[in-house]
């Protein structure tokens, strides 16, 4: 490596390192301040307002709300798991008929 670019390493790792602390010295004067804590209160409130607003809106027009749609999504899901489940029991039960048919056909020929 040549002794350039041991320079530009060298400088690019100081104004890293400043612009670390920069960014670390803003963000903590942004926790530290309380203009900046209500700002981030009235803004999550307002999405809060809006997501709702937007839900009752929705369902005056008879549209299901994403909320809505998650919960069709997992409860399909239950269902599609628990019709597998019987699936496999059935197809086990069906074995198992199968098995003692056999069992009997032997029996009555012997």
């Amino acid at each position: 490596m040549s002794a350039e670019d041991e320079g530009n390493e060298g400088i690019r790792d100081r104004v890293q390192s400043k612009g670390e602390r920069a960014a670390a010295d803003l963000a903590q004067a942004l926790v530290g301040s309380p203009a900046f804590g209500q700002a981030v209160s009235a803004a999550v409130a307002a999405r809060d307002r809006a997501a709702d607003a937007q839900r009752a809106a929705m369902g005056a027009m008879g549209v299901s709300s994403q909320d809505d749609a998650d919960r069709v999504e997992r409860r399909v899901r239950v269902l599609s798991d628990r019709l597998e489940e019987t699936e496999d029991r059935l197809d086990a039960a069906l074995d198992q008929i199968r098995e003692l048919r056999a069992e009997l056909k032997k029996l009555k020929k012997t």
